[in-house]
Parts: structure tokens; sequence; C-alpha cells
């Protein structure tokens, strides 16, 4: 008699309990990051109370805007050098997407500064991070420490400030006058106080970065399990982490 008291109990049990079809478990609302390093993400959480254990820092995000992408083909570099540039050899997705900026929290009296700008072309987790390349270059493990002296490129140091860009949208630009270049990638800076901004022209737009101490960047994508790139992230080398960390 017990026994089949309890069956009858278990089976209203599962009932009152179950899941509706289709619904998922409940989960943290902070998605699991198993990329490495797990920064790349972790820095982009803007939670306050939040240290990332892997470098103890505490970072905030900024939201910039939408940069438009017209033909997948980005070019991302010192903005003087913008004319001379190649985009990357990955071809991106199409479209307008959010971009960011991460800044490392000071303490009391210190500086404030970027650790890493990235654009998010989904909401996916990453499941790996790797060079992004452009014409020429060797492929290279993202833990390989000379490439990331010698960086993905190399601004001439003439403005400090770094152009995100499409290649239709550079070739419009690439036109104007060097007075709206000064405007875009100098002046703006120096009158606004601003760290980076959407800068539109036409059917286009850029986003300008001022970079803080360094015009070189290592630059990753990250990959989706479908093997499709879902970020674009840049990291100046402000923000030095430990080799082992990649």
């Amino acid at each position: 008699m017990k026994a089949i008291f309890y069956f009858f109990f278990f089976c209203r049990a599962s009932a009152v309990f179950a899941l509706p079809p289709g619904m998922p478990p409940a989960a943290d609302s902070v998605p699991t990051i198993t990329a490495r390093p797990l920064v790349f993400e972790n820095a982009f959480r803007n939670d306050p109370d939040f240290e990332d254990p892997t470098v103890m820092s505490r970072f905030y995000t900024v939201e910039v805007g939408k940069i438009k992408i017209e033909t997948g083909k980005l070019i991302a570099c010192d903005a003087s050098d913008m004319h001379r540039n190649a985009a990357f050899t990955e071809v991106f997705p199409k479209g307008e997407f959010r971009v960011q900026l991460a800044f490392v929290k000071a303490d009391a009296g210190e500086q404030e500064y970027l650790a890493y700008t990235r654009i998010i072309f989904s909401d996916k987790p990453v499941k790996k991070w790797v060079y992004a390349l452009k014409p020429g270059d060797w492929f290279r493990e993202t833990w390989d420490t000379v490439s990331r002296v010698r960086c993905v490129f190399w601004g001439d140091m003439g403005m400090q400030s770094t152009v995100i860009i499409d290649s239709a949208s550079k070739a419009a630009f690439v036109k104007k006058p060097h007075l709206e270049w000064g405007e875009v990638f100098v002046d703006r800076f120096t009158r606004t106080g601003q760290n980076a901004f959407i800068h539109s022209f036409g059917n286009h737009n850029l986003v300008s970065v001022y970079t803080f101490f360094n015009p070189c960047y290592a630059s990753y994508i990250g990959y989706d399990d479908k093997g499709r790139p879902c970020r674009l992230l840049l990291d100046p080398g402000n923000f030095q982490i430990r080799r082992s960390l990649f």
C-alpha cells in the first residue's frame, strides 16, 4: 500500500514541478564564459560589483553607437594610416552593429584608461578567439607574445586615434579634406572630452576612438560554436595580461 502511495505522490509532484514544454531549465542570467582569455568578455559585463578573478581588475562599459557595415570588409587602424591600411581577411556580417568600450576602473588618484573596444555581431557566446589577420599576415596563436609586441598594425602616431570603418565608407572618407580629418580624429576629442563616437557622412559612418597611450593594436575575432564571427575585439595594449591567461 505504501508503495502505491509513494508512486502516486511522485507522479503528482513531477506534474507540478515539471517545466512547461519548450521552456529551458533556469540558468544564471550571466552567460558562462569559456573562451580564453576570459577577460575579453568579462571586461564588458558592466557589473560594478564584479572583479575579474583572472586579472584582479574591475571594468565598466561605454556604449558608443552602431557602426554601419556595408561590404563586410572592415579596416581598423590608426586614423592617420587609414588610406594605406588593408581590410581584415575575414568577411564580417553586413548591417548595423553595437560598438562598446571597456575601461579599467581606477583607484582614487589614478587615471582610468581604455582596455578594449569591441563590435558585437551577435549575442552568441564566443567559442574561440583568433587573431584578425590582414593580407600578408601569418597565422599565430593568440598567446604569441612576439606578435603582441609587433602588433597587428602600427600607426605613425600622427593622430593617436583609432578608426574602425567599412571598406566602402573608407573609399568615401579618404577623399575628405584634411580639415575634416582633423575634426573627426583630433579636435572633437579635445573639444568634447569624448572617448569615442560614431561619425556619419552621407550614407556611411565610422567609429573614432581616442587611443590614450598606444596607437598599436592586436585585433581578435571571436567565433561562435558554428564558426561564425560574433565579436571583433581591439586591444590597444594599455591593459597587459599574462600569457598564461590565453
